[in-house]
């Protein structure tokens, strides 16, 4: 473990309450330099390799020694005007300590925090990560600078400070994406190397729909734009095996290393971890393939129960005959027949207690003589499919999510139709767990 460096004085301001740091405080912090650097390890669990560290600042009170929470001390340095000064002392640290770290590791990443809200205080183009890199003998391609993009607002500045260590060889990653206000647009216009998932989304993931088609999306842009995705906080195997199915692409958090002065002894410590964690992913990707065996055949049967249901149906009876297959399947939550142009020539048939209108306007189910030619379950079976089931969506007919079976059927006078089935999501995709 590194020493901490004896401090030189000991400030107390009096004036300062309790619990709160006073501006002598953080002088004596940094003129001292009574900060450390600890390292997490992110991991790429494809490779079950330690693929990099992201260094995290540690300070203790100049006066009583306790340990000193990281944006306390910022929050700090930022009122009194000491940032600048702290950002670099953390920084110095940040690479002094893993001049060490990466003689176990030489092909390691190192991602260093950078206060971007000091890009809006003309503090850019100096030059002094540069200068630090070379001054301990590190090459800038295993850099990776972490910016906060929502703490700046001048965009130039910012766009700037990423072409300038973009040039000299430097990586760069967004952090805290998803959390506050993250301008997605400025995903696009800087085009990271690495795009870093908030704790905030990561936490309890695979009970949480709406974060999991946040990240889902968030990894989609990713990857589009050429950004490697990663999820850091993750605590459980839970999260983890969540975020990677949606399209994470690296880990970092308590469970697979917790930030130590030495990198965990440069990924030793964590190796146990990493492994049970592949253990699991190999498990899950086996349980995955033998449920959806399971689902295919399940989607099966419930394609051909709909085909005997309507196969030479009569024209001229297809309300009855659509009210039937409510009443039969409970899942159901609206029937409807649509002809060869894609315009519906049956009424919606909907399951009473799935429907619930309260007046709305934005929610109702299509009446006869609706145009549904470009709906998706329609454009499919244009396009040569016999048949078609949709991803989730929110039906315009029941303001639920839902999933649409549809193929081609004829009727007892020759006419070619298309039947529409709208089953309840929830009930329906439940019973699939894709990988």
């Amino acid at each position: 473990m590194l020493k901490q460096p004896q401090p030189k004085k000991v400030f107390n301001d009096r004036s300062s309450r309790p619990g709160e740091l006073s501006r002598q405080d953080v002088a004596a912090i940094i003129e001292n330099e009574l900060a450390v650097s600890h390292y997490q390890p992110i991991v790429g669990m494809t490779s079950r390799s330690i693929i990099g560290f992201e260094s995290l600042c540690r300070a203790r009170h100049p006066a009583t020694g306790e340990p000193i929470p990281p944006p306390v001390l910022f929050d700090a340095a930022s009122r009194y005007g000491l940032l600048v000064e702290l950002d670099r002392l953390c920084r110095r640290k940040a690479l002094m300590g893993f001049a060490a770290v990466s003689c176990k590791l030489p092909e390691a990443m190192l991602t260093i925090n950078f206060e971007t809200s000091l890009l809006d205080l003309g503090v850019a183009g100096s030059g002094n990560i540069l200068n630090m890199v070379d001054e301990y003998n590190l090459d800038p391609a295993t850099i990776v600078i972490e910016l906060v993009e929502s703490k700046v607002t001048d965009t130039e500045a910012l766009a700037a400070f990423v072409a300038f260590y973009r040039k000299h060889g430097f990586s760069l990653a967004l952090d805290d994406v998803g959390a506050g206000h993250s301008n997605l647009e400025r995903i696009a216009l800087l085009q990271p190397d690495v795009i870093k998932i908030d704790r905030s989304l990561i936490s309890g993931v695979e009970r949480h729909f709406y974060k999991q088609e946040i990240i889902r999306a968030l990894a989609g842009l990713g990857h589009h734009i050429g950004s490697l995705v990663l999820a850091e906080g993750v605590e459980t195997q839970e999260e983890a095996l969540t975020a990677l199915d949606l399209g994470a692409d690296l880990l970092q958090g308590y469970l697979l290393g917790m930030p130590r002065p030495d990198g965990g002894a440069a990924t030793g410590w964590c190796v146990a971890e990493i492994n049970a964690l592949g253990e699991k992913m190999v498990d899950q990707a086996l349980a995955n393939a033998a449920r959806n065996e399971q689902w295919g055949q399940h989607l099966e049967g419930i394609f051909s129960w709909l085909r005997e249901q309507v196969n030479q149906a009569d024209i001229n009876n297809l309300g009855s005959m659509l009210m039937r297959m409510i009443e039969q399947q409970p899942r159901l939550e609206c029937v409807y027949v649509l002809d060869n142009d894609g315009r519906q020539i049956s009424e919606t048939v909907c399951a009473p207690n799935k429907i619930s209108y309260r007046g709305q306007v934005l929610y109702r189910p299509a009446p006869k003589g609706a145009d549904m030619s470009l709906k998706r379950y329609y454009l499919m079976l244009k396009a040569g499919l016999k048949r078609y089931a949709s991803s989730p969506y929110i039906s315009l007919a029941s303001g639920n999510q839902c999933v649409t079976l549809s193929l081609w059927f004829d009727t007892a006078d020759g006419r070619r139709m298309i039947l529409c089935a709208d089953f309840d999501a929830e009930s329906f995709v439940g019973r699939r767990n894709t990988d």
